[in-house]
């Protein structure tokens, strides 16, 4: 099967896989070869878990990073370009129309999505959590949460020029992150393995990422925190450990921050 092939089966979600609230979605890469291109059905959600992709529609393009969030309008067409040849992952959720509309109209915001995706964040890392509780539990409240987090969060700014050069040393930080983030992960540490003094890396990163490498860090802890507390019966305290926090009331005051609730009572919620 072709490259083109593959990411025509694989990007959009089946009729089939659209009976589960949540589809986790994988797409090969070819990056030498033209953008993939497609219209959307449904209204989409989709939470970047890995890869790095131009993702545009007809007015807007970005780059995606793992912790994105990207957004689709029913009948709306898009296109992807990966940067590397790694593919990315991803967690799709889809809405009717009606669904949108109730949410907007209680809002008081137009039911169609006016940013194309989100860059990691706070606001990012909170729509992952209600992404992964409706995995679990497929509660159209969750779904009304969801919805209404991204039909009312703001427009990103647009990212300056930067060198594919700086880029892949963001790459190389951001995947350093992703795979030894339960570690210190140190700012001088991070600019190493960009190969940036930590003044050019400070800035580059956000250039490209969109928030500071110690948000991504702890925006990172807060989804595997949150993972681990729904999916485990791990103690709150040992999880807080695990993924990084030596302080158990600053994982405390994170998790409120990102999640609006303490570690317990999003266990409870699973």
């Amino acid at each position: 099967m072709s490259i083109e092939a593959l990411h025509a089966a694989a990007w959009p979600p089946s009729r089939a896989d659209r009976t589960r609230p949540v589809n986790e979605d994988s797409c090969a890469a070819d990056p030498s070869g033209p953008a993939a291109e497609w219209t959307y059905g449904d209204a989409a959600i989709g939470f970047v878990m890995s890869g790095w992709f131009e993702y545009a529609s007809e007015d807007q393009t970005t780059l995606a990073a793992p912790g994105s969030i990207i957004l689709g309008n029913a009948g709306e067409a898009f296109s992807v370009r990966h940067i590397d040849t790694l593919g990315n992952r991803r967690l799709v959720v889809t809405f009717k129309r009606d669904l949108l509309e109730e949410v907007a109209n209680e809002a008081g915001v137009s039911a169609r999505f006016d940013a194309i995706a989100l860059p990691p964040s706070q606001a990012a890392t909170r729509m992952f959590a209600y992404i992964r509780a409706l995995s679990k539990r497929g509660s159209e409240d969750i779904r009304y949460q969801l919805a209404h987090a991204a039909l009312t969060a703001q427009q990103p700014r647009p990212h300056e020029n930067i060198s594919a050069r700086d880029r892949s040393r963001v790459q190389r930080a951001v995947g350093h992150i992703e795979a030894n983030f339960e570690d210190a992960c140190s700012l001088q540490a991070l600019a190493d393995v960009a190969g940036l003094s930590r003044f050019h890396f400070v800035r580059m990163f956000g250039a490209v990422v969109g928030q500071t490498p110690n948000q991504y860090l702890i925006n990172t802890r807060m989804r595997a925190a949150s993972d681990r507390l729904m999916t485990t019966r791990t103690p709150i305290a040992q999880i807080a450990f695990e993924v990084g926090f030596n302080d158990i009331s600053h994982f405390y005051s994170c998790f409120r921050d990102a999640f609006g609730c303490t570690p317990r009572q999003w266990r409870l919620r699973g």
